[in-house]
This record gives structure tokens, C-alpha cells and sequence, in this order.
């Protein structure tokens, strides 16, 4: 619908309500808030008496955080006339202290999401263009059109303030040691070439070597190599291939090293066994906390592991928010979409508009759930079906779209089993080959197919 709205702010603190006389008592006033991080724009709508026509009142700017406490008596003197309801655009951190204030007077506060705020902005008054002033007349908008929930602001008990800080350590620490990981990957491709074909850049006994020695000449001066080798990795590497470790750094073909450039490899691998240190020890306090919190996150780390479970719990919250499967497994991101456009289709895939840290965190969760059955055998059969093709390599193909199925599967299984109470099986989500009824109609519900047999029945 096109609508003639005048977008011109005023300042809150000139602001008289004197709209208020001619809005019928009792009727429903719905405010919507546009949040920034200096400035917040506020439009009131509101519907006169015995007309249909809709009035938005000139939007309202106000200095964030100083005059908040000034729109929060307005906001209550409207509502000790008519009902209220403040509309927020999801934001980041700026709209918290806003939303503390509205919750601790009583006011009801709803959420409206930027998306669907972006998608209104043509139909609200023809023009998509957006600023300000309009996307919070387009929130109160929404928020009248039932196009919002319930969003009150809920302080945290310390237990779980103590589970969101290990979680967000634990994760910066997981983002720099991949960025150490990184450096240390050049490093060695210029200094020793050959090592990384026997130890992974994720082996604890090559950052304890690289720490000790800094690089291959040291290591193959030292006599006393092959025992260092076996001590740093507590007695599981064999001594055939610490040997073999001994002579890659003394056939090297990389570059020889300086005193610096020893430094440089020891400050990287110091580094990286110090980020592990700490992100070890937040997942054992993490351990320990979950153990005294809620039933659900209990039952979500037995599944998933502590350091997933956490991310999970923190980021996307708890499962019993969300009125179905589908609609938390699309906060992460993991519904699927496709793109068609005349005769183009393409295939369906993962939308990723959600949480791409959650989906990190439990694509490597998946792939443990993929090394033990039943999962296993599904992933295989999986694997088959939708894998691409290895360039070079007969009877291979990818197997990350199996591993994002699997995902899927896991979290939707995972959902029913906390909403519902029910134990998590596995066996019932990865089914083996074979194992389908064969009474069931495929594509067609089981009691749908025994409704319809009864029809029949009485019909002849």
C-alpha cells in the first residue's frame, strides 16, 4: 500500500503528546524503535476513533543513552492510558540498555527482525529506499501485523553469565590458534618442507619439538633427538618414525635458518601450546558448570560435546524456544533453500542466514558422529548418492554435503528429544539399510494410508 508519511524527526524532549486526546482510551498504541548507536528513532501509530485510516505521528530522536530515562516516562504516560507495545529491531549490544529500561517499568517489548523490516520497506509507502526515521514507523507497523515476538529483557543467573564468558573464550582462542596455525603453516613450507607430511600442524609433539628446537638443524645437531622425539609425545610415537623425523630434518630442502627466524618458529609454537592450555581448561570448567545447570544443556553436551553444546546453547539458545525443528535449525543457518529463475533450477542447499561460528562448531562435531555406527553406514550410503567426483582419484568423491546432512539430522533428532523428553537415539535417526517398514507406503504417512483403508471398506 502507498501511504503519504512525513519523516521529519523532532526531538523527544519537545515532544507534548497531545496526540493522546484525540486516541480512543483503551485502544492499542504500537511504538517502534530504531536503534543506533548515538541516536534512536521513535514512531508512535495509532488509530483514531470510528476511522480506519492509520496515523503515524512525527518520529521522535533521542540521544542514546542520555535521554532514555525522558522516552521512558512518555512511553509510561502513554500506557497508563492505552495499551502498549514497544517494537525493537534485532540489533547487536546498542538496544540492551533500552530494552532493560522497558522491561524493568512493565512495558511489553517485541522483537522484529531486520530482514523482514528490509523485505516491508517498498510495500509500506512504495519507495524501497530506508533511513532512519522510516524503519521505525515500519516496525511499529509489523508490530501491529502480528509480525513480531515477545522480547523481554531476563537477567542471567551467575552460573550462566560464567558458561556465556568460557564460551566466548574459548572460541577467540580457537579463532587465534587458527590464525597461528596459519603463520606457522608458511613457516614451515620455507624452513622444513618435509615434516608436515609426517606430523599434522595439529600434533602436540611438533609444537613441542618446534618449541624445544625452533626448526631442523637444531634438531639434527642434538644426539639426543630421538628420545627428546618419544618424550614429547609421552611414548606414542614409534622409533621408526622418530627416525624418520631425524632424517627429514637432515635431508631438508628448506631454507636455512637464522637466529631470528629460530625465534620466530619457537614464539609461534610457545603461543599456540598456551592457546591450547587455555582452551582446555575452559572446557573442563565448562564440564563442571554444565553439570549444575539446566537438564537440557546436559543432555545436549552428551550428544554433541561439552565445547559444541556450549556454543550452541550460548549463540542460538535453548531448543525449547524454538516451536519446532525447523525453526531452530534455521537459526543456525541449516535450512534448506534454492535459487530458480525461468528454466534454471538449482539444487537445494543450506541458506547459511544464521550463526556461522554454531555451524563451525558442529560440522567438527559431526565429523566424530561420522567415524562410529550407525551414523557411519548412513553417511557412506549418503556419500554416494550426493558427493561430487575427485579429479584424479577413481571411486572417490566429497563428502561435504553427507557431513552437513548429518548435521541436520543430528540437531532436528536432537530438538525432539529435549522438547519431548525422550531419550536420543541414534539408531531411529540413522537408519540401516533395509530397515523401513514395509507396510508403510513411501511418501505417504502411516496412519493416512490405514484411514484410507478403512474408507474403503466401508465404501464396498
Amino acid at each position: 500500500m502507498k501511504r503519504s508519511i512525513t519523516y521529519k524527526s523532532v526531538p523527544v524532549k519537545n515532544v507534548s503528546l497531545r496526540f493522546l486526546k484525540t486516541v480512543a482510551c483503551r485502544s492499542t498504541i504500537y511504538v517502534g524503535i530504531d536503534i543506533g548507536k548515538r541516536k534512536l528513532y521513535v514512531s508512535v501509530r495509532w488509530t483514531p476513533p470510528r476511522s480506519k485510516a492509520v496515523v503515524h505521528e512525527h518520529p521522535w530522536f533521542v540521544e542514546n543513552t542520555g535521554e532514555i530515562p525522558l522516552l521512558i516516562a512518555k512511553l509510561r504516560k502513554i500506557a497508563s492510558q492505552n495499551k502498549l507495545i514497544v517494537g525493537i529491531e534485532s540489533t547487536g549490544t546498542y538496544g540492551d540498555p533500552l530494552r532493560q529500561a522497558l522491561s524493568d517499568v512493565g512495558l511489553v517489548v517485541h522483537q522484529v527482525r531486520t530482514k523482514t523490516t528490509h523485505d516491508y520497506a517498498e510495500i509500506f509507502d512504495g519507495v524501497p529506499s530506508q533511513h532512519d526515521g522510516k524503519d521505525a514507523a515500519i516496525i511499529a507497523e509489523l508490530v501491529s501485523q502480528g509480525k513480531s515476538t515477545l522480547w523481554p529483557y531476563e537477567s542471567q543467573d551467575e552460573t550462566e553469565n560464567e558458561i556465556q564468558y568460557l564460551t566466548k573464550k574459548m572460541i577467540d582462542r580457537h579463532e587465534e590458534i587458527e590464525r597461528q596455525r596459519g603463520k606457522l603453516e608458511g613457516l614451515l613450507a620455507r624452513y622444513w618442507p618435509e615434516i608436515t607430511s609426517i606430523l599434522t600442524l595439529t600434533s602436540m609433539t611438533l609444537l613441542k619439538l618446534l618449541r624445544y628446537y625452533g626448526g631442523p638443524g637444531a634438531l639434527f645437531a642434538d644426539k639426543e633427538s630421538i628420545l627428546n622425539i618419544r618424550k614429547f609425545s609421552c611414548g606414542r610415537t614409534s622409533e621408526e618414525k622418530s627416525k624418520e623425523i631425524r632424517d627429514a630434518a637432515k635431508q631438508t630442502c628448506g631454507v636455512r635458518q637464522g637466529v631470528w627466524d629460530l625465534q620466530t618458529c619457537k614464539d609461534i609454537a610457545i603461543r599456540m601450546l598456551e592457546l591450547y592450555k587455555q582452551s582446555s581448561s575452559c572446557k573442563k570448567r565448562l564440564k563442571a558448570l554444565i553439570e549444575q545447570s539446566r537438564v537440557s544443556l546436559q543432555r545436549m553436551s552428551k550428544v554433541l560435546g561439552v565445547g559444541t553444546a556450549s556454543v550452541v546453547w550460548c549463540r542460538i539458545g535453548d531448543p525449547k524456544r524454538y516451536h519446532c525443528s525447523d525453526a531452530w535449525i534455521k537459526a543456525m543457518g541449516l535450512n534448506l533453500v534454492e535459487r530458480s529463475s525461468g528454466e534454471y533450477q538449482s539444487n537445494h542447499h543450506i541458506s547459511k542466514r544464521g550463526d556461522s561460528e554454531t555451524r563451525r562448531w558442529l560440522y567438527m562435531s559431526s565429523l566424530r558422529w561420522v567415524q562410529k555406527s550407525p551414523v557411519k553406514e548412513w553417511y557412506q550410503r549418503k556419500k554416494l548418492r550426493t558427493g561430487r567426483k575427485i579429479p584424479g582419484e577413481e571411486n572417490k568423491v566429497t563428502g561435504g554435503r553427507a557431513v552437513v546432512a548429518v548435521m541436520r539430522k543430528l540437531m532436528k533428532g536432537l530438538w525432539h528429544a529435549l522438547v519431548h523428553d525422550t531419550p536420543f537415539d541414534p539408531e531411529k535417526l540413522f537408519f540401516k539399510e533395509g530397515s523401513r517398514r514395509k507396510d508403510v507406503t513411501p511418501g505417504r504417512p502411516r496412519q493416512k494410508r490405514h484411514i484410507a483403508l478403512q474408507v474403503s471398506k466401508k465404501v464396498f
